[in-house]
């Protein structure tokens, strides 16, 4: 039988299914023995939806705060309990004199670093309750306001009551609330009407592949879609070792530069991918310590040995 690589599959995920729906379907059309995903997306929501599998589940934690990208639609008019199409209308106003350009002129408020308060239809914690439980049981609750970042808001369209946006985003922000409080702010309410992720960190729609394609059947063409458990953390640099690096990362000692052949700055942080001189991953590391020897670090921490 076919085994399935580890790596990480980036599957378009249909609407009306959750996150961990998805996962489900998978491990229960292939053998596959862990498997996990990054950022969960709520069943109204559609696009990329990184899933990780096997040895790739270890690495979540790493790429869990990368930025994201959406297509969000925001209908004017209408609020509900849950901020999105999904809820019971609570509150309605005639949206019909609102422009395409008043609704331009209001995104500066809503760009950068902002406060957003968090639906109660989340997933959130407070007093170790469940938001959504206690939403569910017809509570509310006051809720703290979280600092989150929004790269870029634009207006890409507008069809009656309807207005389509373009968001990149930081992990935390809830585009649900973002389209409440736009809708709020222009004195007509407004909702979450329909929800595409674009891109998730370096993972990108076009790369994506439908969750029917998951099937016993298909495992070599699924097998070929897998991306390497390296090329995942392509937005971290990346360090080549020596081959009996191997033996101190397995024991969690740190490497010196004299371990290291080669180091590639991906244009990202302290955090480096170790790889062997045949490409083999073989964990994350940190990069510490003054520069030596022509690098710009004198250790490498082990923070996830792989092999």
């Amino acid at each position: 039988m076919i085994e399935i690589n580890d790596g990480f599959l980036i599957i378009n995920k249909p609407q009306g299914i959750t996150s961990a729906e998805v996962t489900r379907v998978i491990k229960k059309r292939i053998k596959v023995k862990k498997i996990g995903y990054l950022g969960t997306l709520d069943p109204l929501a559609i696009g990329v939806l990184v899933v990780a599998l096997g040895k790739a589940t270890r690495l979540i934690m790493f790429m869990e705060k990368e930025d994201k990208e959406y297509d969000a639609s925001l209908t004017l008019g209408a609020e509900t309990d849950t901020q999105d199409s999904e809820g019971e209308v609570v509150n309605q106003a005639d949206p019909s004199h609102i422009t395409e350009d008043q609704v331009k002129e209001l995104l500066p408020r809503y760009t950068g670093e902002i406060d957003q308060v968090p639906p109660m239809y989340s997933a959130k914690k407070q007093q170790g309750q469940r938001l959504y439980a206690l939403a569910r049981q017809g509570i509310t609750v006051e809720r703290k306001p979280v600092r989150v970042n929004i790269r870029s808001l634009s207006v890409t369209g507008k069809e009656g009551p309807v207005v389509h946006l373009s968001a990149t985003v930081s992990t935390g922000v809830y585009l649900r609330t973002l389209c409440h409080d736009i809708g709020n702010e222009l004195g007509v309410y407004g909702h979450l009407s329909a929800l595409t992720r674009v891109r998730s960190g370096i993972f990108k729609i076009e790369d994506s592949i439908p969750l029917d394609m998951i099937t016993k059947e298909n495992l070599d063409e699924v097998n070929a879609k897998i991306i390497p458990l390296a090329e995942g953390l392509a937005n971290m640099n990346k360090v080549t070792v020596v081959p009996h690096a191997t033996g101190r990362l397995g024991k969690g000692m740190p490497l010196g530069v004299s371990e290291i052949i080669k180091y590639e700055d991906c244009g990202g942080g302290e955090l480096v991918r170790i790889v062997g001189r045949d490409g083999a991953f073989y964990g994350v590391g940190k990069a510490e310590g003054p520069s030596l020897a022509g690098f710009p670090f004198s250790t490498i921490l082990p923070r996830r040995v792989i092999i």
